[in-house]
């Protein structure tokens, strides 16, 4: 006598199951993941401001001149659309270099240190109002507001659906970041 083969594999019915059950669970899961990429997103842009407002302040030190930061946006207190961070020789907060010259060890000339481009869409990073136009590093870290005066001020940065990121200046130069309430 003869025996069959067992058969292995699935029938077109476990297979349409399946193929439901996994469905309704990425229906389930997508909203968490866009919420996730949009609270990543936040928090990356966060740090990428604390960074360069960490380089800014460390260039000052090192170099033993002031360094400034300042938005490249023309609205005051707008700062998402991109910053420049640039020794300030004659502290003027206005950078009087050449954009292509890099070699910052001409004393006396500003020199770009970095530039930051605009942040992207659906992003707002703005500032309390003392921080309108741009910050100074002094040589000893601390920080000045262009213009003259201590600044104590935060950066605000929004994505919506996502918790607001302050980053906050103190006196001495430090910043740190903090999570606020949800972004309209």
């Amino acid at each position: 006598m003869k025996k069959f083969a067992a058969n292995h594999g699935f029938t077109l019915i476990e297979l349409m199951i399946t193929l439901v059950v996994v469905v309704i669970l990425v229906s389930i899961a997508a909203p968490s993941f866009g919420t996730m990429i949009r609270e990543n997103r936040a928090a990356t842009q966060a740090n990428n401001l604390l960074s360069s407002l960490q380089v800014a302040r460390s260039e000052a030190i090192n170099r033993s001149v002031r360094v400034s930061m300042r938005r490249l946006s023309n609205t005051n207190s707008v700062w998402e659309d991109g910053w420049r961070i640039f020794t300030d020789w004659d502290g003027d907060g206005v950078f009087d270099g050449d954009l292509d010259e890099k070699d910052c060890s001409i004393e006396g000339q500003d020199c770009l240190l970095m530039e930051q481009q605009p942040l992207g869409n659906n992003i707002s990073l703005r500032t309390g109002g003392v921080l309108t136009v741009g910050l100074t590093f002094l040589p000893s870290g601390e920080v000045r507001r262009l213009g003259g005066g201590s600044p104590s001020d935060t950066f605000t940065l929004c994505i919506p659906d996502t918790n607001q990121r302050s980053i906050v200046i103190n006196l001495t130069g430090r910043a740190r970041i903090a999570e606020g309430d949800l972004c309209p």
